[in-house]
């Protein structure tokens, strides 16, 4: 068999692991987060015209919640996962995935004792790909998929992208981060930058 064209290991951490719950929710839930949105805009409204009465603010702080809370449920999830990992006392999920011209090839804890390579997994079987800041989301059924780090990919984000793309006639979903995310990044690159005297 051909080399690879793109060889990547993947170590979960907490963060990766609440990176593919999130896109979940963003790729599978859309009649949920369309409901919700429309729902807190609405219940906004009501406390804001009635914001001098008690149950005003109430329906305002209501409305706030569930407008920023989204992701609540998926985070409650990823918490309890993680944590039965570590009083089980095992490391988080590892993989690694070789991408061929026909198929990806997934091992899951490569190069452990119980190591399992998966049967190879046709592009055509991905039914949604999503995209953040530092991964890429392949998803062969809404109850869960596959994460990619961009950094294994050494400056080959664009290549790969193209390459799943062209392979499975989709394109990716980009999640786009919101301000207060934004300003985030931008502080944690700010602590990571050498100092200047």
């Amino acid at each position: 068999m051909a080399d690879p064209l793109f060889d990547i290991k993947m170590k979960h951490s907490e963060e990766s692991l609440l990176a593919v719950s999130h896109m979940q929710y963003n790729l599978f839930c859309t009649r949920n987060f369309v409901a919700r949105s429309i729902l807190s805009a609405v219940v906004l409204l009501i406390g804001a015209y009635n914001f001098r009465h008690v149950w005003g603010l109430m329906l305002i702080a209501y409305g706030s919640y569930l407008m920023t809370s989204k992701y609540s449920a998926s985070n409650h999830q990823v918490r309890k996962l993680t944590e039965g990992f570590k009083k089980a006392g095992e490391e988080l999920p590892s993989s690694r995935y070789r991408f061929f011209d026909k198929q990806i090839e997934i091992t899951y804890r490569p190069g452990k004792k119980d190591e399992e390579t998966l049967d190879p997994l046709a592009y055509d079987k991905l039914i949604k790909l999503g995209e953040d800041a530092d991964y890429f989301f392949l998803f062969p059924h809404s109850q869960g998929g596959y994460c990619i780090p961009k950094k294994a990919l050494a400056g080959k984000e664009n290549a790969f992208r193209d390459f799943v793309e062209q392979k499975t006639g989709q394109r990716f979903y980009r999640r786009r981060p919101s301000p207060l995310q934004r300003l985030m990044e931008r502080m944690k690159k700010r602590e990571n930058e050498p100092e200047h005297l």
